[in-house]
């Protein structure tokens, strides 16, 4: 248990530190929208094409446990859907209750399960996001999408939806990163350099960064919805995901990597996508910023089952 707490410790202060700091107006707002860029277009994927690139992938479960992850995803989401007209009415509510429910954080998770294997961390958590981007990015835009207007709307909005997950900058750098792997090819000198020098960064910005964009004010909007969000997030996944993982019978760092991802609080970028596919832009707020509170609590338990039972 005292490797969880020191897991979890970094995480919790500096995302704290960002929320305290941009309270505070230390800088100008378009700091905080440059740095949230930064981190998630180019530090966080130099972090990722560096672990994956060098990284041993042999003894990884990856068809299982992509199985596992992708059962998970689904029964979260029929769950949404089987009780949307108790707990999110509105269409656009419904919309950013399944964005704010299947996406994760990238920046707290990768830095627990780093801080918990190191660089075997890295490369399992990776092919986790690999698993879980792709999947998750489409079923919350495609609920958007389809909950925000008439069919015409919808079927000229899915193309772009996506367009925009298969180019989304954490897809393209596991690709890369994997097929430098398998090409064993290896990153040369110089670009190894920088690429480790940025990606070294990604962790530490964007904790702050994703403190910053937390706002606690907009937790009173959609109780409903936003307690379905907190319940199907930061429970019903992660268990969904851990019952799949034991019946498929995947354990290690990889399973971990997984079930950390799954159990992490939904990103402050999900606030930006609803709002910009014109959902309920408010209660998406809210579920983040719950959601984020709540996981302190929650992810030392799911951290638990995982060294207890993967």
């Amino acid at each position: 248990m005292s490797d969880i707490v020191a897991a979890l410790a970094p995480v919790v202060v500096l995302m704290v530190f960002g929320w305290a700091l941009r309270r505070a107006a230390f800088a100008p707002e378009a700091f905080w929208s440059g740095l949230d860029r930064l981190t998630y277009f180019v530090l966080l994927p130099c972090l990722l094409v560096h672990g994956l690139a060098g990284a041993n992938l042999d003894e990884l479960p990856v068809l299982d446990a992509t199985v596992a992850a992708a059962a998970g995803v689904l029964a979260a989401a029929a769950s949404m859907h089987a009780v949307r007209r108790a707990v999110a009415p509105k269409p656009g509510a419904y919309g950013a209750l399944v964005q704010c429910s299947l996406r994760g954080n990238a920046y707290p998770a990768l830095a627990i399960v780093v801080a918990l294997f190191d660089d075997v961390g890295l490369s399992a958590f990776a092919l986790s996001l690999a698993v879980f981007v792709p999947l998750t990015g489409l079923i919350g835009a495609v609920a958007l999408v389809r909950t925000r207007g008439g069919k015409d709307t919808a079927t000229s909005a899915l193309g772009p939806v996506v367009r925009e997950t298969l180019l989304n900058p954490i897809v393209i750098a596991i690709a890369l990163g994997l097929a430098i792997n398998v090409a064993d090819t290896g990153i040369p000198g110089p670009a190894e350099d920088i690429l480790q020098s940025l990606g070294r960064a990604a962790l530490p910005l964007g904790l702050l960064a994703a403190g910053a964009g937390l706002a606690f004010d907009a937790a009173t909007s959609g109780r409903r919805a936003m307690a379905a969000s907190v319940a199907v997030k930061l429970l019903l996944l992660p268990g969904f995901v851990l019952v799949a993982l034991e019946l498929l019978d995947v354990g290690g760092t990889y399973a971990t990597a997984l079930l950390v991802y799954a159990a992490a609080p939904c990103p402050v970028s999900a606030h930006a996508l609803v709002r910009q596919l014109r959902g309920d832009a408010k209660a998406a707020a809210a579920m983040v910023a719950t959601q984020t509170a709540v996981s302190v609590a929650t992810l030392p338990l799911w951290l638990w089952l995982a060294t207890e039972l993967l």
